[in-house]
């Protein structure tokens, strides 16, 4: 009986160092795509200096009331330069904005109106309030034109 608690433990110990293996390569990989990403946006000329803080946030204090209880000790507030969200958070980000500036280099060479789709967000109250949204819209315009 006491090989087989030996031997459950040790597989235990296994899958966690596997999960753990897997979880490192996954970041490794999602941050990858992040920079191919990036790169992409930049090569189109897509601004994203808003998805980094512009300042630095002072001090060393918690982004919560309470995160002394559970942040982790290393935490440090972001500095300028800093990305506003998590690789995966990020990623999607990017990504609409580049799949955004292809459906309108599309609709534009095919001649498609996306005029009320390109407008400003301030003050906008139409159905197209999201990124997601107008990049549907535009994939159905053109699908719609057969172009």
């Amino acid at each position: 009986m006491a090989e087989g608690g030996v031997g459950g433990v040790v597989a235990i110990f296994g899958v966690a160092g596997g999960l753990a293996a897997v979880s490192a390569l996954s970041t490794a990989r999602i941050e990858q795509r992040v920079d191919e990403a990036i790169a992409k946006a930049e090569s189109y000329g897509i601004d994203l200096t808003d998805l980094y803080y512009d300042f630095d946030v002072p001090g060393d204090q918690y982004p919560f009331g309470d995160g002394e209880d559970w942040m982790p000790a290393s935490w440090k507030p972001p500095k300028t330069g800093d990305s506003k969200y998590l690789p995966t958070k990020m990623l999607g980000q990017i990504q609409i904005r580049t799949n955004q500036y292809e459906a309108i280099e599309k609709c534009k060479a095919a001649g498609i109106d996306i005029e009320d789709l390109c407008v400003p967000f301030e003050g906008y109250e139409g159905e197209f309030d999201t990124n997601a949204k107008r990049l549907i819209e535009m994939r159905k315009r053109l699908e719609a034109s057969g172009k």
